[in-house]
């Protein structure tokens, strides 16, 4: 048996392990779409460090008076990759339990097995458990700084492209 408590922060700090690996692959985008520019300088915000979208180089054709001519556009990378983003909005965790409590009153919690049948198969799947809980986590909504960059960014290209 081990205290309720005990299992309640169990649980919690395994949430809040997924959601910490969920944030890190969240920041990978950095790296993956960005490039680091070191200035000697600090900004405004006393940021010596601003990031540069990767970049590719894209071809369009354009109408012009002298015929089609091609020109030249720079497209971050991040608009053309398709960006799934996780995060944990819910978390359901339901259990049959045996809840007893001490001399103290504090809860415990086990999580019990089935007794065996007897020779003739009497008291067959019987459980000690007298509880069920169920515990939802709800996360909150993510920032939308990332899905208002990438739209930045297509304002940008649309302004470049012909047509």
């Amino acid at each position: 048996m081990i205290k309720f408590q005990a299992l309640m922060q169990a649980i919690q700090e395994s949430i809040h392990s997924a959601s910490q690996a969920v944030e890190d692959e969240g920041r990978k985008h950095l790296d993956d779409y960005f490039d680091e520019i070191e200035h000697e300088e600090h900004d405004s915000n006393g940021n010596r460090i601003t990031h540069r979208p990767k970049m590719v180089a894209m071809e369009f054709p354009s109408r012009t008076p002298d015929g089609i001519e091609t020109v030249v556009a720079n497209i971050p990378l991040i608009t053309l990759s398709p960006i799934s983003t996780q995060k944990i909005t819910e978390v359901k965790f339901t259990a049959h339990l045996e809840v007893t409590t001490d001399e103290n009153d504090e809860v415990y919690v086990a999580f019990p097995t089935n007794k065996k049948g007897g020779l003739f198969g009497k008291h067959k799947d019987e459980t000690n458990e007298n509880t069920k809980i169920e515990i939802t986590l709800t996360g909150a909504e993510p920032p939308e700084g990332l899905q208002k960059v990438i739209e930045g960014y297509e304002r940008a290209i649309r302004a470049q492209i012909p047509g």
